[in-house]
C-alpha cells in the first residue's frame, strides 16, 4: 500500500477535447532544510533577549513570530510559494528581471523588447521574490531544450552538430492567428531582393523550416538562497508540459493527486538545500449546464459534419439489378517456382462461362514482366508480385425454366500460361495451370501447379533445346474444360504431359447483390442467397434426389415387411389346416 502513495516521476499523457488555454496548474514549493528553522529559533528567543520590566505577553510573542515568518526583506525569498499558472502565463525570475531591466542595446529581438517592456511595469511597483516562474514556447530555454536530451548515460556524450541543428527546427507554433501570420507572410512577396546572399539564422528558420504542431511550456523554480544574484544553475524544472495539434497533453512529472511531493536539491556545493513541491490540476470544471450546452454543441457540429459527408459520397450507390450478381476479384500473381529455364512471364486471361457478361472497357487478358529467379531455400523462385483486377456480372434468363432444361452455372476461370524469354529474345512454353474463381466472398490464397505437352519423339526435346520450340496450346481452355466442348464426358486419355513448377497466386473476391440487402435481416446463410440467383441450384437438385432416395427406401423397408407378414401368415394358416 506504501507504493501505491509513492510519486510518479514519469510522463503522463492526458486527451483533452476542451482548449488548451483553459488548462490552469496549481505548483506548491517549501523549502524543508533547517536553515528554513533558523528564523523560527531567533524569534522564539527574542522574550529572553528583553529587559526584565519589558516581558512581552504570549500573544504579543506570537504576533512577532508570525510577522518574522511572512517577513521577506530585501535580498530574502520566501520559503513556501504556491502559484497557479495558466497555459503559456509568463512568469518571470529574479534572473530574468536582472537582465530585461536594463536596455543597452543587446535587446535586439522582438520578443526581449516586449519583455523589456513588461519587467519595467513591473519593478515600478515592487520587485518580486518568487521562485517559481516559467519557460514558455518562444523562450529561448524551449527551443534548446531538445538539444540537451541524450541517449546514453555516459558523461562523455553530448549533442551532436545535427541535434543541435534539429532542435531548431520545430519552431511549435498552435494556433489559427499564428496560422493566419504564416500565410500572410508567404502571400507578401517582395520586389527587391528576393535572393539573400548572407542570410541569417532567424531568416532560416522563418523561409526554409518546418512547423510542428506542437507547444512547449517549463515550470521553473529558483533554489538560491537569494543573498546572492541568481545563476543559471540555480534553475532547476519543476514540471514540462507538452500539447500537439491532436489535443494531446502530455506532463513530466504526472499530477501529484494525494501521492508524496516531489523532491528537489540545490546545486551549490556545501549547504545543500532541499525543496519539496506538489503538481495538481486547477482548471475550472464546468457546471451542469456548461457540460449539456457543450454536449448539444458537439452534436450538432457531428451532425453538420455527417450531412457535409453524406453530400460529398452521394445517396446513389452504383447497385446492380434485382437479378443480378456482381463479382468483384483483385488479384495478385505473387511467384512462380521450380521451372526448367529462367527468366519468366506469365499471360493469363478471364474465361467466363454462361451467362457471365463482361463490360466492354474492362481488360479481361494481362501479361507479366520478365522475372529472374533466385533460390530460396531449394527453390527457383520468381518474384512478380502483379496485381489485375475484373468486374463481371451473372444474370440467368433460365431460373424459372424446367428443371431439366436448367444447367449447373460455374464460376469464372482463370487460365495461366508461363513462359520463359532466352538470350535470343525467343520464348519456350513452361507450364499451362488454371484457377476457377472461388464463390465464396474473402481472401484466398492458391497454389497452382502447371504442366506442358511434350513431344512423342526426341527431335521434339532438341528443338526446344536449341531453337526455343515446344508444343503448345492450340485452344489454351483446353487447360480446364474446353470453350468448344458440348458433350456429357471430357477424355484427355493419350495426351502426354509432364509436371513443371507452381504458380503462388492471391485473390480478393467481393460479391454485391440486391439478394444480400434483402435478406439480410433474416441472417441466412450465403448459399441460400446465392440460391435466389440459381447458382446453388445443383446442391439443391442433389438434395431433392437425396430426400426421394430416403423416401424410397423407407416404402421399400415397409413393403418388405409387409410381405414377410403375409409369408409368415399362410405358413401358420397351411400348418393348421
Amino acid at each position: 500500500m506504501a507504493d501505491l502513495y509513492e510519486p510518479d516521476v514519469g510522463t503522463a499523457y492526458y486527451r483533452s477535447s476542451d482548449p488548451v488555454k483553459n488548462l490552469k496548474i496549481s505548483v506548491k514549493l517549501d523549502r524543508i532544510t533547517s536553515t528554513s528553522l533558523v528564523p523560527n529559533a531567533a524569534v522564539k528567543a527574542a522574550p529572553a533577549i528583553v529587559g526584565a520590566g519589558d516581558t512581552p505577553s504570549k500573544a504579543s510573542g506570537e504576533e512577532m513570530e508570525m510577522k518574522e515568518m511572512n517577513k521577506t526583506p530585501n535580498g530574502t525569498m520566501k520559503d513556501k510559494e504556491e502559484v497557479v499558472i495558466s497555459w503559456q502565463q509568463k512568469i518571470f525570475s529574479q534572473r530574468e528581471l536582472t537582465r530585461y531591466r536594463n536596455d543597452d542595446g543587446t535587446l535586439g529581438s522582438p520578443v526581449d523588447r516586449k519583455y523589456h517592456t513588461e519587467v519595467m511595469e513591473i519593478l515600478n511597483k515592487e520587485r518580486p521574490k518568487n521562485r517559481i516562474f516559467t519557460y514558455v514556447d518562444h523562450d529561448a530555454f524551449s527551443q534548446n531544450d531538445e538539444a540537451t536530451e541524450y541517449l546514453t548515460t555516459s558523461p562523455k556524450e553530448g549533442p551532436s552538430f545535427l541535434t543541435q541543428k534539429i532542435a531548431h527546427v520545430r519552431k511549435r507554433r498552435i494556433g489559427a492567428g499564428n496560422k493566419q501570420k504564416r500565410e500572410r507572410d508567404h502571400s507578401f512577396v517582395p520586389k527587391l531582393n528576393i535572393i539573400e546572399d548572407d542570410p541569417t539564422e532567424e531568416l532560416i528558420q522563418k523561409n526554409h523550416l518546418g512547423t510542428a504542431p506542437i507547444q512547449v511550456m517549463h515550470i521553473m523554480a529558483d533554489l538560491s538562497g537569494g543573498n546572492s544574484e541568481a545563476t543559471e544553475e540555480d534553475e532547476v524544472v519543476l514540471c514540462t508540459i507538452q500539447v500537439n495539434s491532436d489535443g494531446v497533453l502530455s506532463i513530466h512529472p504526472d499530477f501529484n493527486r494525494g501521492r508524496k511531493a516531489y523532491v528537489k536539491e540545490s546545486q551549490k556545493q556545501f549547504g545543500k538545500e532541499v525543496f519539496e513541491y506538489t503538481v495538481e490540476h486547477s482548471s475550472k470544471e464546468m457546471n451542469r449546464q456548461e457540460q449539456d450546452r457543450e454536449m448539444k454543441m458537439f452534436r450538432e457540429v457531428y451532425s453538420r459534419h455527417k450531412d457535409f459527408l453524406q453530400a460529398c459520397v452521394g445517396g446513389d450507390f452504383d447497385m446492380p439489378r434485382p437479378d443480378v450478381l456482381r463479382m468483384l476479384v483483385y488479384g495478385e500473381i505473387e511467384s512462380a517456382r521450380n521451372f526448367e529455364y529462367d527468366d519468366l512471364y506469365l499471360h493469363f486471361f478471364v474465361d467466363l462461362p454462361k451467362y457471365w457478361t463482361v463490360e466492354r472497357s474492362q481488360p479481361m487478358s494481362w501479361i507479366t514482366q520478365t522475372c529472374s529467379t533466385k533460390v530460396v531455400g531449394r527453390d527457383d523462385v520468381a518474384y512478380f508480385s502483379f496485381p489485375f483486377n475484373f468486374e463481371v456480372f451473372y444474370h440467368n434468363d433460365n431460373l424459372d425454366a424446367d428443371e431439366k432444361e436448367f444447367e449447373m452455372p460455374r464460376f469464372p476461370t482463370i487460365m495461366v500460361e508461363v513462359l520463359s524469354l532466352d538470350s535470343w529474345n525467343r520464348f519456350r512454353t513452361e507450364g499451362y495451370t488454371y484457377l476457377s474463381v472461388p464463390g465464396q466472398p474473402g481472401q484466398h490464397k492458391e497454389r497452382l501447379h502447371c504442366w506442358r505437352p511434350v513431344g512423342s519423339t526426341v527431335t521434339s526435346q532438341l528443338r526446344r533445346f536449341f531453337i526455343g520450340g515446344s508444343p503448345e496450346l492450340e485452344d489454351p481452355t483446353y487447360t480446364a474444360i474446353p470453350s468448344t466442348f458440348s458433350g456429357k464426358h471430357l477424355s484427355k486419355y493419350g495426351f502426354k504431359t509432364e509436371s513443371t513448377g507452381s504458380v503462388d497466386v492471391n485473390l480478393n473476391v467481393i460479391l454485391q447483390s440486391r439478394a444480400f440487402r434483402e435478406k439480410k435481416a433474416t441472417k441466412q446463410s450465403l448459399s441460400s442467397l446465392l440460391e435466389a440467383l440459381g447458382i446453388s441450384a445443383m446442391q439443391q437438385n442433389i438434395s431433392n434426389v437425396l430426400d426421394a432416395f430416403k423416401k424410397a427406401r423407407q416404402r421399400m423397408l415397409q413393403t418388405r415387411e409387409n410381405v414377410t407378414k403375409e409369408v409368415l401368415k399362410t405358413t401358420a394358416q397351411t400348418a393348421v389346416s
